[in-house]
């Protein structure tokens, strides 16, 4: 009877670890991880935006408008991410670093604020920064996130792409207002969606230092 007993505790085990194994070989990554990683990108883009429209009622307009005529990119990567950042869009651009973006933006809402940034280090299926971008007077700012989303714009596989606007004649799929997203109920299940690890992305945040990541 232990033996019997024992052989399906082993068989259970094993079943378990090949749909674990099966689950990471499609994705590269673990699914339980992205989840929790996701809520954290989700809540971050609607923090950048509002940081951003702070700052245009201070200053009078957005970071970085007017500064140049082209499309003028920020990838927000920390140190370590910053090798995984370089390539830009292949056409007639600006960039400016995440340390310059995060120094303009306490220029106008003070040194205290802390600039939320993707927590995965390394990239696997989608880049693994956010991306503000600003283009005459119209801004976007855009995470990419693991699981797919109705108000997500699907890239490919295990890459989907969230974006706030302030233009509202550039909405379409995955490309919001703040206002709206931050009504969407899908979007407000899935930042209240229950955790994997409660805890674990607010700490692995300050682990990494906040601001000093950059």
């Amino acid at each position: 009877m232990m033996i019997h007993t024992l052989k399906i505790v082993v068989t259970l085990a094993l079943l378990i670890l090949s749909g674990c194994n099966s689950g990471m070989a499609k994705s590269g990554t673990s699914g339980a991880l992205q989840h929790d990683l996701d809520i954290a990108r989700l809540k971050d883009v609607a923090t950048l935006a509002g940081l951003i429209e702070e700052y245009k009622e201070i200053k009078g307009k957005y970071p970085f408008e007017g500064d140049v005529a082209v499309p003028h990119y920020v990838h927000i990567a920390t140190e370590q991410q910053q090798k995984y950042a370089k390539a830009g869009p292949p056409y007639d651009h600006k960039k400016t670093s995440a340390l310059d973006f995060i120094k303009e933006l306490q220029s106008a809402l003070g040194t205290n604020i802390e600039i939320p940034f993707d927590l995965q280090k390394v990239p696997t299926n989608k880049p693994n920064f956010y991306i503000y971008l600003i283009k005459e007077s119209t801004y976007f700012i855009a995470v990419h996130t693991h699981q797919d989303y109705a108000f997500a714009n699907k890239v490919a596989a295990y890459y989907n792409k969230v974006e706030i606007t302030n233009n509202k004649d550039a909405v379409r799929r995955g490309i919001w207002l703040r206002d709206e997203l931050l009504k969407n109920q899908e979007y407000i299940n899935a930042i209240n969606a229950l955790p994997n690890k409660p805890g674990y992305t607010e700490g692995l945040r300050e682990k990494l230092g906040g601001n000093k990541a950059f």
